[in-house]
């Protein structure tokens, strides 16, 4: 299967992000902890300013593969830091304080008084808006479990630091054929122009791959050499079976792609630094 989607209310993101970053005073990228290199949008990496990484969806991820990307980003000499949208953000203001610390200084030093600015940047449906929210103590940011929902620029003021909230953002082309997997495995993708069945069935060979106990624990079934038997062994299992006596593949795939985005299959994380 061949995987690309980039709307055209993404290239305007673009576009407003780039001019408005010499408004801000660093940049916030959002990652999905189980993917952390999939889900780092290259544009992103071309923006001229201070960064900070937050591998959100932490409590989702494998946590001895988390420690090895910790490690790479400290290597890397870029500040990350594990977050989960609901949870207490001071430790995010602390280190916002941190790298914001020398202009915080400059601007002491000529008696400025200025809140720092961020912008908040990540790939659809990472948790932006959520984390937002969160750091706000309100609902100020629009939120959902679907890749697309915000479209616009929108400035939040939570008392440490001023927000600039942006659309989730993804690069023209997909060339990176297993990011593109990935970033549909985790709902960064709109389901709507993605065949479910063939992606619930690559998302499955790729957990026998990877979490093969995971599979059998969750499903209660044997893995074989055969993906489609072991997809149909889950749809057995399970009861998903048509009138006609065929398998309900499409029921399955929602189950599959469902469990694992929410956690329901264990704590999973797809990409380790070794393989970059």
């Amino acid at each position: 299967m061949h995987i690309n989607w980039y709307p055209g209310h993404m290239a305007a993101a673009k576009r407003m992000m780039e001019e408005n970053l010499k408004l801000v005073d660093l940049v916030i990228e959002i990652c999905d902890a189980r993917i952390p290199f999939s889900s780092r949008n290259p544009d992103i990496e071309k923006f001229d300013k201070p960064r900070i990484i937050l591998l959100n969806k932490a409590d989702l991820a494998d946590k001895e593969k988390t420690r090895l990307w910790l490690d790479y980003f400290k290597q890397q000499n870029i500040p990350a830091l594990l977050i989960t949208a609901t949870r207490k953000q001071t430790e995010i203001v602390s280190l916002i304080n941190k790298v914001c610390a020398e202009k915080q200084e400059h601007f002491r030093q000529k008696g400025i008084t200025r809140t720092m600015r961020a912008l908040v940047a990540g790939i659809p449906n990472v948790g932006k808006s959520t984390l937002i929210n969160s750091l706000c103590g309100s609902q100020k940011a629009k939120t959902g479990d679907k890749p697309g929902v915000t479209r616009g620029k929108q400035w939040i003021k939570t008392g440490a630091v001023d927000l600039l909230d942006s659309p989730g953002l993804l690069w023209p082309r997909l060339d990176n054929q297993l990011s593109a997997k990935y970033l549909a495995f985790t709902g960064a993708l709109n389901d709507e122009i993605l065949d479910l069945d063939e992606l619930a069935l690559e998302l499955l060979k790729t957990l026998k791959a990877q979490y093969p106990e995971n599979v059998t624990e969750r499903y209660k079934i044997e893995l074989t050499d055969s993906d489609i038997e072991d997809y149909e062994a889950i749809c057995t299992k399970r009861g998903f079976i048509l009138k006609n006596r065929e398998f309900d593949y499409s029921r399955c795939a929602r189950v599959l792609l469902d469990e694992f985005r929410k956690g329901t299959l264990g704590n999973i994380t797809l990409e380790v630094p070794d393989e970059l």
